[in-house]
């Protein structure tokens, strides 16, 4: 059975084929033997960072006319699962990072692009995207509290983030306020690039989780921050008419790349069993009983992943909404349900850290959870298939 990024292959660009070859050296190679370690060590992984900028990945879907791969959504889910199975953690704040990318390409002006491309393209620059905060919950109409205000030219940003991802590697932290006295997010929603090193930040150490303990996701407090003209992205409100679907279906894809990793440890698992015990036995029997149905768990997500990558560009916003809510909520039910049953597989050596299977488990669990939901995608797949207007994500 093909991982998705070989599903893929014969529709990526000739030229780009080569980046997810490299993806799958990195995955399977430095990134899959230093897994254990940072989760262990609940440190950000700075070596895997180190790879990928010296591969050039790090300017993946930096746009060619800045220097960048311009990779498309398809070869982006084919690179980005393979990091994924090599390590989760670096695969979501990769994630982050690209989905930014995507965001300065929507609503940066060509100014801007040329400044922070330039930065990807030429030092290896990290950009993390800082948007959660500890009262609100996408799961419900998400409140934007952080205070942001005029401060002469520029403006002054107070306020706490919460799971800001990458928070102690990135060198800019995207992130949006709302400006005090505006009537709406329409007019008030104020998109901003903070430098990491800007007078006023303070990183709580408090990321201590049961999975993607590597992502870094710590609070931020902004404490009276200075944000100067050149450093808010857009018009006001802007973001909220564009197309947000980049960073779910990057979502989607690390969560693949956990089933998959899982689901390949459980094949060589499996054939190991069958060896010692007679063909058709009940031991083999129950071995490929396990392994068929993590098959077709793992199979629903794939091609619901790979038509959402195909597709995203063609979709209107209700079908893209659909099809996003799908593919989100098969890829993070299979990533926990196909490592629960490999889990089972193995039987009590399984929930020892020595072998990878209990971290694939915990690194899956915060996909149930992480935006949006998935009983919120439930929610909207629902409406959307009975006639009803639905969104994914709504502010106030």
């Amino acid at each position: 059975m093909a991982a998705v990024g070989e599903l893929l292959r014969q529709h990526m660009p000739a030229d780009q084929v080569s980046w997810v070859a490299a993806a799958r050296d990195l995955g399977r190679g430095p990134l899959a033997a230093r897994a254990a370690v940072f989760d262990r060590e609940n440190r950000f992984p700075t070596e895997n960072y180190d790879d990928l900028r010296a591969a050039g990945l790090l300017a993946l879907t930096v746009p060619k006319a800045y220097g960048g791969i311009g990779a498309d959504a398809v070869t982006y889910v084919g690179v980005l699962a393979e990091l994924s199975k090599g390590c989760a953690a670096t695969g979501l704040t990769f994630n982050m990072h690209c989905a930014i990318v995507d965001f300065l390409t929507q609503i940066g002006s060509s100014e801007q692009q040329r400044r922070y491309f330039g930065e990807v393209v030429e030092e290896g620059a990290i950009f993390a995207s800082i948007t959660s905060e500890p009262a609100s919950s996408f799961r419900d109409v998400f409140k934007v509290k952080t205070a942001i205000e005029r401060d002469g030219d520029g403006f002054r940003l107070n306020g706490k983030k919460a799971w800001c991802s990458l928070s102690t590697a990135a060198r800019y932290y995207f992130t949006w306020s709302r400006l005090t006295g505006s009537a709406s997010l329409a007019d008030g929603l104020l998109n901003l690039m903070v430098p990491s090193s800007a007078e006023g930040i303070e990183i709580l150490d408090d990321w201590d989780t049961i999975g993607m303990r590597a992502t870094a996701s710590n609070s931020i407090n902004f404490n009276n921050v200075r944000i100067e003209p050149k450093d808010v992205i857009g018009a006001p409100g802007i973001l909220l008419t564009k197309d947000l679907s980049f960073w779910s279906l990057g979502y989607t894809t690390v969560y693949i790349g956990i089933a998959e990793a899982a689901y390949d440890y459980c094949l060589e698992h499996g054939r190991r069993q069958l060896e010692r015990v007679e063909a058709d036995s009940p031991q083999a029997v129950r071995v490929h009983r396990q392994i068929g149905q993590m098959s077709m768990t793992l199979e629903g997500a794939r091609l619901a992943t790979e038509k959402l990558a195909l597709m995203r560009g063609r979709l209107d916003r209700a079908q893209l909404t659909y099809t996003l809510n799908q593919a989100k909520y098969l890829a993070t039910e299979a990533a926990y349900a196909v490592s629960e049953q490999g889990m089972r597989m193995l039987g009590g050596s399984g929930i020892s850290r020595a072998l990878p299977m209990q971290q694939y488990l915990r690194d899956a669990l915060p996909g149930l959870v992480m935006p949006p939901a998935n009983d919120r995608c439930i929610e909207t797949v629902g409406r959307i298939a009975l006639g009803l207007e639905a969104k994914t994500v709504e502010f106030s």
